[in-house]
C-alpha cells in the first residue's frame, strides 16, 4: 500500500488552491439567500474560500499553518453570524469546501494512488471537521455575543425611558424603534419578584401567538415585564400570567406612561402578601400599595389606629381583630357572623369592643377606611 498519498497530493493543490476557490463561489452562489451577492459579496467569498480551502489543505498535508490564514474559520465564523447567514446555510456551504477538497484529491491520485488514498481518507476530514467546527463555534459564540449586546442596548434605552419619566419624545421615539414597540398603544407592566424572570420566559411563545410584544428586563427590586396589548384585547394581562407571582399595573396609553405603571407595578409587587401567590392586579391592592407609601409613617399609623388593643389580652385581639378583617372584607355582620360560625351579636360585641379600645369605629366609612391601611402597614412590621 502507498503511504504519503494525502501529503503529496495536498501539498500540490496548496500550490494551485485558486481554482478550487473558484470552484466553491461557482457553487456556493447557487444556494441562494445570503450567497447570492447581495448580503456577502462574491469578492469576500473567493478571498474566504481561499483561505479556507488552503488551511483545510495545510492541515491534511501537515504543512505550517501561516498567520494570514490561521484564524479564517474562526473569522468566517463570526463574520456569517454577523451578516446575518441562517446556520444550516453556512454549513451546507462549508460542506461545499470536504466534498471538493475530496473530490480534487480523487482526481489528481493516479492509478496507483486509490489505495494509499483510501486509507489516509480519515485525515482529510479531520482536517474538515477541525475547520467546520473552528467555524460553528465562532459562530455559535459572535451570535450570542450579538444577542447580549442587542440585549444591553435595549435596557440602556429602557432606562432612559424611566429616567425621562417618558417625556422626551425623542427617547420616546428611540425606545419604540429599538425595542419594536408602538409608540401610541396600550402597556400593561408586570412585576416579578428577584430572580423570577426565567419563570416568565415560558409564556413568551404563548404571547407572541397572541399578539402581544413584550420586553423583559431586570431590574434591582425585581424584574419587569412590558407588554404591548393588541388592539381590543379582550382580556386581561393578569389571565395570562395564572400561577405566577407577580403584580400587574393597569393599562397605560403610550410608552410615556410607562415609568409610572413600572412604578405602580413594583409598589404593588412590594404589598402583596408574603403568601400570595399568582397574578395581582393593581385595583385589589390599593390599601396596601397606600400603607407600604407611607414608609417610616406606617409604626404611627398603626399606634394610632390599633394602639389601644395592647390593654385587651392577647387571645381577645386575637378575635377581635379576625371579625374587623372579616368585617371591613365583607361590609355585613351577617356574613361575617356566617364565616366565623357565631352569632350576629358576637360580631357586634366585638366591634364595640374594638371601637371601645381604639376609638375607631368601623362600621362608619372614615374609620373603616384608616383602619383598613393600619391593618395593612402592620403587615409590613
Amino acid at each position: 500500500m502507498a503511504s504519503g498519498v494525502v501529503d503529496r497530493l495536498s501539498r500540490e493543490l496548496v500550490r494551485d488552491v485558486a481554482p478550487l476557490a473558484d470552484r466553491f463561489v461557482a457553487e456556493v452562489v447557487l444556494i441562494g439567500g445570503p450567497y447570492a451577492g447581495t448580503v456577502i459579496p462574491e469578492g469576500i467569498l473567493l478571498a474566504d474560500a481561499r483561505r479556507s480551502l488552503e488551511l483545510i489543505l495545510r492541515l491534511i498535508g501537515r504543512l505550517s499553518v501561516p498567520e494570514h490564514i490561521a484564524g479564517a474559520s474562526a473569522e468566517i465564523g463570526a463574520a456569517r453570524a454577523e451578516a446575518g447567514v441562517p446556520l444550516d446555510t453556512l454549513l451546507q456551504a462549508v460542506r461545499f469546501d470536504a466534498r471538493i477538497v475530496w473530490e480534487e484529491l480523487c482526481r489528481r491520485a493516479g492509478p496507483g494512488d486509490v489505495a494509499g488514498l483510501v486509507a489516509e481518507a480519515p485525515r482529510v476530514w479531520e482536517a474538515v471537521e477541525h475547520h467546520s467546527m473552528s467555524i460553528l463555534a465562532a459562530y455559535q459564540q459572535r451570535v450570542l455575543e450579538m444577542a447580549q449586546a442587542q440585549q444591553d442596548e435595549r435596557a440602556r434605552w429602557f432606562a432612559r425611558l424611566l429616567e425621562c419619566d417618558g417625556r422626551h419624545p425623542d427617547i420616546r421615539r428611540q425606545v419604540a424603534t429599538v425595542l419594536g414597540l408602538d409608540e401610541h398603544a396600550s402597556f400593561a407592566v408586570v412585576a416579578l419578584p428577584p430572580d423570577c424572570l426565567a419563570t416568565f420566559r415560558p409564556l413568551r411563545e404563548q404571547l407572541d401567538v397572541l399578539g402581544v410584544r413584550v420586553h423583559a428586563q431586570d431590574r434591582p427590586a425585581g424584574s419587569v415585564a412590558v407588554l404591548q396589548l393588541p388592539a381590543r384585547s379582550g382580556s386581561a394581562a393578569e389571565g395570562w400570567f395564572r400561577g405566577v407571582r407577580c403584580a400587574v399595573s393597569p393599562v397605560v396609553d403610550g410608552l410615556a406612561e410607562v415609568p409610572r405603571a413600572v412604578r405602580l407595578a413594583e409598589l404593588s409587587l412590594y404589598a402583596l402578601p408574603p403568601d400570595a401567590a399568582g397574578p395581582h392586579n393593581t385595583r385589589d391592592l390599593w390599601p396596601a400599595i397606600a400603607s407600604g407609601a407611607l414608609g417610616e409613617f406606617r409604626a404611627d399609623l398603626v399606634r394610632d389606629a390599633l394602639g389601644g388593643l395592647g390593654e385587651l389580652p392577647a387571645r381577645d385581639v386575637a378575635r377581635i381583630l379576625e371579625t374587623v378583617e372579616r368585617y371591613l372584607s365583607t361590609g355585613s355582620v351577617v356574613e361575617t357572623a356566617r364565616q366565623l360560625y357565631c352569632h350576629r351579636n358576637t360580631v357586634l360585641n366585638r366591634l364595640r369592643q374594638f371601637a371601645v379600645a381604639t376609638g375607631r369605629d368601623v362600621m362608619t366609612s372614615t374609620d373603616a377606611t384608616v383602619v383598613t391601611l393600619a391593618l395593612r402597614a402592620r403587615a409590613y412590621e
